[in-house]
C-alpha cells in the first residue's frame, strides 16, 4: 500500500518537457488559424471584423486591419463605399468649342474692332494657319509719307495688346504701288515700305508687353501687290501695311520666313 502510494506521488511530479509546451501552443495557433480560413467563406464583414477584434485582444496584436486581409474571393459590400470620380471622354462637341490661340484672336479681333473694320480703318483676314491684319494706305499714312495718321495710332496700340496676351510670330510687312519714289527721304519703294512697316511695328511694341525678339519687319515695295497695278483704284489697293500672325506653338521660325514668302497666296 505504501508502495503504490509513493509510486503514485512521483508521476504526479514528473516535469513535463519543455518543448510539448511549445508544440502545444503551434497546435492551438495552427488549429485557429485553418477555423478562420474555413469560416473566410460563409463570413461576412461585420462578422469577421469581430473575429478579427476578438485575435487582437486574444494575440496581443496592436495594429490589426481586418479589412486588409480579406480574400479576393469574398470582397465586402460596397453599398456604403464612394467609388473615385473617374474622369469622362471629352465629346466631338466638347472639343470644337475649344478654341486654339489663332481662332481666340482672330474672334476677338472681329468683335473688338467692329467700328474700325466696319469703317475701312483695318481689314482681317484669316485661314487655318494664319490672320492677316491689314490698314489701307488711305487710313494710315498720307501720300508719300511714313507718318502714321493720329487716328490710326490708338488703334495699333490697342491691336499690339491684344497680340501679346498670345504666343505669335508678328510679321508687319509695308508695301507700295508700283509708282517710282525718289525724295531726300526715299530713294525708292523698298525705303519707303520698310519705313512704313518700322512706324507701325513702333506703334505695336509701344506700351504693350509684344515680345520683339518675335517681332518681324520687312518692306516689299511693290513685289507682292494684292491686285495688278493697271489702274488707280487697284494702286490704291496695293499701298498698304499689313501684320500677319504665325501661332508660334505650331509652327518653327522657318515656316515664318515660308510664310512671309508665301503672303500673297493668302490673299
Amino acid at each position: 500500500m505504501n508502495i503504490n502510494t509513493k509510486k503514485r506521488k512521483k508521476a504526479k511530479n514528473e516535469v513535463v518537457p519543455e518543448w510539448m509546451v511549445t508544440f502545444a501552443d503551434m497546435m492551438t495557433l495552427l488549429l485557429t488559424f485553418f477555423v478562420l480560413i474555413l469560416s473566410f467563406s460563409t463570413t461576412d464583414v461585420e462578422r469577421y471584423k469581430s473575429i478579427a477584434q476578438a485575435m487582437q485582444s486574444s494575440f496581443g496584436v496592436q495594429d490589426l486591419n481586418p479589412l486588409s486581409i480579406i480574400p479576393a474571393d469574398n470582397p465586402p459590400k460596397n453599398e456604403n463605399i464612394i467609388e473615385p470620380i473617374k474622369p469622362q471622354p471629352s465629346t466631338e462637341a466638347e472639343d470644337a468649342d475649344v478654341e486654339n490661340q489663332l481662332e481666340s484672336i482672330g474672334n476677338r479681333l472681329e468683335t473688338n474692332f467692329t467700328d474700325e473694320i466696319e469703317k475701312g480703318v483695318i481689314i482681317v483676314e484669316r485661314d487655318e494657319d494664319h490672320i492677316i491684319i491689314r490698314f489701307p494706305d488711305e487710313s494710315a499714312f498720307t501720300s508719300g509719307s511714313d507718318y502714321l495718321e493720329p487716328a490710326v495710332v490708338p488703334v495699333l496700340q490697342k491691336v499690339g495688346k491684344l497680340i501679346s496676351e498670345y504666343d505669335m510670330y508678328t510679321i508687319v510687312e509695308g508695301h507700295t504701288d508700283d509708282q517710282p519714289i525718289n525724295t531726300d527721304r526715299f530713294r525708292s519703294n523698298w525705303d519707303l515700305s520698310a519705313a512704313r512697316a518700322v512706324s507701325v511695328a513702333h506703334e505695336l511694341t509701344w506700351l504693350t508687353d509684344l515680345e520683339e525678339k518675335f517681332l518681324y519687319v520687312v518692306g516689299n515695295a511693290d513685289a507682292r501687290p494684292l491686285v495688278p497695278n493697271t489702274n488707280q483704284a487697284n494702286r490704291i489697293k496695293n499701298r498698304r501695311v499689313e501684320i500677319l500672325l504665325i501661332e508660334r506653338e505650331e509652327n518653327s521660325e522657318r515656316d515664318v520666313y515660308q510664310g512671309i514668302q508665301q503672303s500673297p497666296l493668302l490673299r
